[in-house]
């Protein structure tokens, strides 16, 4: 409560107790006719009245008030939580990046290691010239095949340029 609501409210109790002491001394004498006894009975009541009306007043008020306040401080809190959520989301993705992308450098790496084996590998087989399997026959220096098949259907092109002994009857060397 304000300090004037308070002071009022202060005076309206000492306005009643004087008003009960006035009226139970007037009582006594019975110097007090009916009229002022009226007059100060209305005059009480009216304190009363006002004394209740003022209270509810600032009863009212100091609810507005705190509520008023209830609704700044959860507005307040509700930011701040919003604000650490946002930070712990922030440095939680900032932490999942580093990881993924550690993760991805050592899959980069590893893939990159398994592919310079398989290439090294890859070069150092020799391949059919007809339809690029594996060779297990060869025929010259550079020249290759899977099957003796590959060989006969390659041979129309491959016997101007090979490099072992051609022989006199033109056939397929190695038959």
């Amino acid at each position: 409560m304000t300090d004037a609501s308070s002071s009022d409210l202060h005076v309206v109790e000492q306005h009643e107790m004087e008003m009960g002491d006035v009226i139970a001394e007037q009582e006594n004498h019975e110097y007090v006719d009916d009229r002022t006894k009226r007059l100060l009975s209305e005059l009480q009541k009216h304190w009363l009245t006002n004394y209740h009306n003022s209270r509810e007043k600032a009863l009212v008020e100091l609810t507005e008030r705190l509520h008023q306040e209830f609704l700044a401080d959860q507005q307040k809190i509700r930011a701040e939580l919003l604000q650490q959520f946002k930070e712990e989301l922030e440095q939680t993705r900032a932490e999942l990046e580093a990881k993924y992308r550690d993760q991805l450098k050592q899959e980069s790496t590893k893939m990159l290691e398994k592919h310079r084996r398989e290439l090294s590998d890859a070069k150092k087989k020799q391949w059919c010239c007809q339809c690029e399997n594996e060779a297990i026959y060869h025929c010259c220096w550079n020249t290759a095949y899977c099957s003796v098949e590959c060989q006969q259907n390659h041979w129309q092109n491959h016997r101007r340029i090979c490099r072992r002994r051609k022989s006199s009857s033109g056939q397929i060397p190695g038959q």
